[in-house]
């Protein structure tokens, strides 16, 4: 297992797609941190210049649509990471080589879903050098950073079992992005329609199964065990299904 981990983290540092969407992730959150930053700054003058007593809270304001768009940037981005998982094996005739190695299919598995989780955090990480720069402005609430990105990683992980199924359906990579993508915004919007629905049991399964709904409350500072193990059931029922189409593709031959 260690082995498949170290290979697949390999091809990752080693291929420039990894510089480029992390390039991309980064660029992109300090846009938006700026942004904020930004907003917060006029805020705090114009608060101070007419000497309002406020009960607004900078951190929050701050806090909150930064991990909004990190969540939006990281339903585009973890697609990418996964797609190629078991689409390039299949595509380079090399997923037999897999089913021959001196351990299980489900470790093989597993080492590849940490592997990708490895690229997510790192990615992540990266990000933290925002919340040291918004002492400039204010202190944040570091709970609220914990839960928040703690929510990131458990949305993430949940999206990056989607999108090993989705690899294992099929030899292209572009084709188990799109499709990756395509399952992740059903699940992202499905939370919508609960809420346009009167007050069905449809509607609360419809919200229940939604990944921004869970999300929500990671990013207000909220940490729910029904929202962990709605991550964890969800990444692991799509790694169960990712190993049954494995099983599939090995007695085909």
């Amino acid at each position: 297992m260690r082995s498949v981990y170290l290979k697949e983290l390999t091809i990752y540092f080693s291929s420039p797609i990894f510089y480029v969407i992390a390039c991309i992730f980064v660029c992109i959150t300090g846009v938006f941190f700026y942004n904020s930053m930004v907003y917060v700054s006029l805020l705090t003058v114009r608060i101070a210049q007419y000497q309002v007593e406020s009960g607004v809270n900078l951190s929050e304001i701050l806090l909150g649509p930064i991990f909004a768009d990190m969540s939006m940037l990281i339903v585009f981005i973890v697609p990418i990471i996964s797609m190629r998982l078991y689409a390039e094996e299949q595509a380079q005739g090399t997923i037999e080589l897999l089913f021959t190695y001196p351990v299980s299919d489900l470790k093989v598995l597993l080492a590849k879903y940490l592997a990708g989780m490895t690229i997510l955090t790192c990615m992540l990480a990266i990000t933290a050098v925002f919340m040291v720069l918004m002492l400039v402005v204010t202190s944040p609430d570091w709970g609220v950073v914990f839960t928040s990105y703690l929510g990131l990683l458990l949305m993430g992980g949940a999206i990056l079992s989607l999108g090993i199924f989705a690899s294992s359906l099929t030899k292209n990579q572009i084709v188990a992005a799109a499709l990756t993508l395509g399952m992740v915004l059903c699940f992202w919007v499905v939370g919508w329609f609960a809420g346009v629905l009167p007050d069905t049991p449809t509607s609360g399964f419809l919200r229940e199964i939604s990944l921004v709904n869970h999300l929500s409350r990671f990013l207000k500072g909220i940490l729910g065990v029904k929202d962990i193990v709605f991550y964890i059931c969800f990444s692991v029922f799509f790694l169960s299904l990712s190993l049954r189409v494995l099983d599939s593709n090995r007695w085909r031959g």
